[in-house]
């Protein structure tokens, strides 16, 4: 009878674990810097819905040197960045810091495991990236200046061709010194958007607080950005 009643226990256990295992899904990752070179130290943030600007849903463990990184989670439907932060913090991106951009859509409901490989970079980087070096391009340049009229250091300037969104926007300068100057070069066009902002991505839904319409002829313009302080 005490034989039945532990075999009985060891079944529901091994039952249990059967279960929860099921329960659960892996998503593996690969995370490389702009070059291709692997990243240490990354995380994979994971949210359960579109909403990448609110506390992730599960962080994974840092990625190891060759760039890898895995976490369970319960199967779902998932929205996944990759992050590098120099401090390891959980805020904003500062200069330095490393960011894949748009999230990827992972959808673990039917899969017990996928991957997928994560692109980070900094501002600057993306900046490069995203800049055109065609000849007709225009050059924006000027200073990022708080409402006192003051310099504003570690700001950038971005800009779209809409007025205001969710992704990152289609070009981005580097990151202000401390006498505020910017540039940024963008592809001829009909008009962009501008705004200005201190953490990347920008919060969402990001605004623009002005705007420039390329001129025939002309490949150079001067214009300051007012940063709004809250």
């Amino acid at each position: 009878m005490r034989g039945a009643v532990l075999w009985t226990l060891a079944w529901l256990l091994l039952s249990g674990f059967a279960a929860g295992a099921a329960d659960a899904a892996l998503l593996r990752g690969r995370v490389a810097d702009i070059d291709g070179r692997p990243v240490a130290g990354a995380k994979l943030f994971i949210y359960d819905t579109a909403n990448v600007r609110r506390p992730a849903t599960f962080i994974s463990p840092p990625s190891a040197a060759d760039g890898t990184v895995a976490i369970t989670v319960p199967p779902g439907t998932y929205w996944v960045v990759a992050r590098f932060k120099q401090d390891e913090s959980y805020g904003p991106l500062m200069p330095g810091d490393k960011h894949s951009g748009e999230p990827a859509v992972m959808d673990l409901t039917t899969e017990a495991e996928l991957e997928q490989d994560f692109t980070v970079a900094d501002i600057r980087e993306m900046g490069r990236k995203r800049q055109t070096i065609a000849a007709d391009s225009l050059r924006l340049k000027g200073r990022v200046l708080d409402p006192e009229g003051k310099p504003v250091a570690g700001a950038y300037v971005f800009a779209s061709t809409i007025k205001a969104g969710t992704r990152i926007p289609d070009y981005v300068s580097a990151w202000t010194g401390a006498d505020g100057t910017y540039m940024l070069a963008l592809p001829s066009g009909p008009k962009y958007f501008l705004g200005v902002a201190t953490a990347f991505p920008p919060m969402q839904p990001w605004r623009t607080s002005a705007e420039v319409v390329p001129v025939d002829g002309k490949t150079d313009v001067v214009l300051d950005m007012a940063l709004a302080l809250d």
